[in-house]
């Protein structure tokens, strides 16, 4: 696992296991708190709780597919935060984006909700080959 140090934007990458999700989840929050965001803020749990599903999701869904994850957090001018959690799998999850009926995507109707509270986006972004895509969500910082 490296972790690049914090600037307005960074990235850094995890192997896909599930037992790699917590350093996701500490390495997001550290550099949240390091761009301003209190740590004992609602914003960091609701944080720490979209970076364990959006990376729990991935290692899930594309870890046979993706030899590493990649989680790019960036910080733009107006105070939002826009975290992507990238791997190599093209399935698109359709339960970030809009309803489904099923019991599958529950974390992601989770993520979803905590966007939406917050006045926050979400997408997806499939790589130019269609071979992968980043899920990611803008929130407001405070």
């Amino acid at each position: 696992m490296r972790t690049m140090p914090a600037t307005p934007s960074c990235r850094f990458e995890i192997p896909p296991e599930y037992a790699a999700v917590p350093h996701a989840r500490r390495t997001a929050h550290q550099i949240a708190a390091q761009w301003g965001l209190p740590p004992d803020h609602d914003r960091a749990d609701t944080l720490r709780v979209i970076v364990s599903e959006l990376v729990t999701n991935a290692v899930k869904h594309a870890g046979m597919l993706s030899p590493r994850i990649d989680i790019v957090m960036r910080l733009d001018e107006l105070g939002h935060l826009r975290i992507g959690v990238h791997d190599r799998h093209p399935f698109r999850p359709k339960a970030l984006l809009e309803p489904v009926d099923d019991d599958s995507g529950r974390g992601l109707h989770i993520v979803k909700a905590l966007v939406d509270e917050c006045g926050g986006t979400a997408g997806i972004e499939p790589d130019a080959d269609d071979g992968g895509k980043t899920v990611w969500v803008t929130l407001p910082l405070y």
